[in-house]
C-alpha cells in the first residue's frame, strides 16, 4: 500500500489532498475521476490511511500506527469498502452502509467509505447515496471512484469535491514500471506505449504473454494489408471478442504504424517502441508513404474513441479492417 508521497504522476491532485489532510479541511465527499487504472483507486486507498492515520506526518499516513496497519491488513473497522455486486451496486449496499455510518467511529475520528465504479450504481442506489450526501454524518468521508462521471446524477456531482486524474505520460509510466518492477528501459517504453497511459494496464502487461500477443498484432497489420473483405471482418470478429482484446490490439496497431512513420521520416531505431523488428518495420515501411500512415492512426483512434463511448466493438473493429485491407478506398 503506498502513501501519498509514493504516488505516480497527479502531483496537483496529491497536493490537495495532503494539504486538506494536514490542514484539518476535508471534504465530506469527494469524486475522484479519471479513465481506468490511471491510479485513481491508489490514491483514494492512500488518502484514506492518511485521513485514518492517527499520527499523520506531512499530510501523509505515518505507516506505523494502529490504524495504518489495520488498513494495509484490510480489517480496520472505520473503513467500508462498496463495489459492484454483479453488474451494478444495489440499494440494499448503499442502505447497509447508511446503516452503519451515524454511529461514531471504532477508533479515531472519522470513518471512510469508498464506492468503486460509482457510475454502476441503480438509480434507486444514487438517489439513496444522495440523500446521505445531503446531510452527511459528522466525521465520515466518502470517496467514490469513476471513469465515466458524465453518467452520474448532476445532484451527487453537486455535492462532491472533484478531482481529476488524467492519463499518465509515458516518462512517469516507464519510471513507475522501473521502480515498481525494474523493468528495463526498453521493454517499459513498450509497455507504456501500449498502455494508453495506464498504469494498471503497463503493470498487467509485465507479468502476462505480452510480446506473443504484440506479435501476434503486429503481424495482422501486414496480413490485413494483402487481404480481402471476408478475411478482414474475419480477423475483426477475433479481434472483437472483447473490450480489453479490442483495446490492446488498437493500441498495438497505433503503436505498429507509428513505427512505420518513424521509420521513413528518420531511418533509425532509437525512437522506435518495437525496436527487436527492426527488419520487419524496414520492410512493412516501404509499403506506404507518411501520408497514408497518418491517416492510418487517425482512423486508429477514431475507432478507439468510438469503442470508448460503447459503440459496436466488432462493427467498429470491422470497419477499421476493412479500411486497413485491400477493400474499398485506399488513402
Amino acid at each position: 500500500m503506498k502513501f501519498l508521497k509514493e504516488i505516480i504522476g497527479h502531483k496537483q491532485a496529491v497536493k490537495m489532498l495532503s494539504k486538506a489532510v494536514s490542514c484539518g479541511r476535508v471534504a465530506h465527499a469527494y469524486l475522484f475521476a479519471g479513465p481506468e487504472g490511471v491510479g485513481k483507486e491508489t490514491t483514494a486507498i492512500s488518502f484514506a490511511r492518511a485521513l485514518l492515520c492517527s499520527d499523520p506526518v506531512e499530510g501523509d499516513a505515518c505507516g506505523s500506527c494502529r490504524d495504518c496497519r489495520q488498513l494495509c491488513s484490510g480489517n480496520h473497522p472505520d473503513f467500508y469498502l462498496v463495489e459492484p455486486a454483479g453488474l451494478s451496486v444495489r440499494i440494499e449496499q448503499v442502505r447497509e452502509i447508511q446503516r452503519r455510518i451515524p454511529y461514531r467511529p471504532y477508533q479515531g475520528g472519522r470513518k471512510i467509505c469508498l464506492i468503486r465504479q460509482a457510475e454502476m450504481m441503480t438509480a434507486e442506489a444514487a438517489n439513496c447515496i444522495l440523500k446521505t450526501l445531503e446531510e452527511p454524518p459528522e466525521g465520515t468521508v466518502f470517496i467514490l471512484l469513476s471513469a465515466r462521471p458524465q453518467v452520474l446524477l448532476p445532484t451527487i456531482l453537486s455535492r462532491c469535491q472533484v478531482i481529476y486524474f488524467r492519463s499518465l505520460p509515458m516518462p512517469d509510466l516507464i519510471r513507475g514500471l522501473a521502480n515498481l518492477k525494474g523493468v528495463p528501459e526498453g521493454s517499459a517504453r513498450l509497455y507504456a506505449a501500449l498502455s494508453d497511459g495506464s498504469m494498471g494496464r503497463a503493470l498487467s502487461y509485465v507479468s502476462s504473454s505480452l510480446m506473443t500477443d504484440r506479435d501476434e498484432v503486429n503481424a495482422l497489420a501486414g496480413v490485413l494489408r494483402q487481404s480481402g473483405p471476408l478475411e478482414a471482418i474475419e480477423r475483426a470478429e477475433k479481434a472483437g471478442e472483447s473490450k480489453q482484446k479490442a483495446a490492446f490490439t488498437l493500441d498495438t496497431l497505433a503503436c505498429w504504424y507509428r513505427d512505420l512513420m518513424i521509420w521513413r521520416e528518420v531511418g533509425t531505431a532509437g525512437s522506435l517502441f518495437n525496436t527487436d523488428q527492426v527488419n520487419i518495420i524496414k520492410m512493412e515501411a516501404a509499403q506506404y508513404d507518411t501520408g497514408c500512415i497518418l491517416t492510418i492512426i487517425e482512423e486508429i483512434e477514431a475507432t478507439k474513441r468510438k469503442i470508448e463511448i460503447n459503440a459496436n466493438i466488432k462493427l467498429a473493429l470491422e470497419t477499421l479492417f476493412l479500411r486497413l485491407s485491400g477493400f474499398g478506398k485506399q488513402c
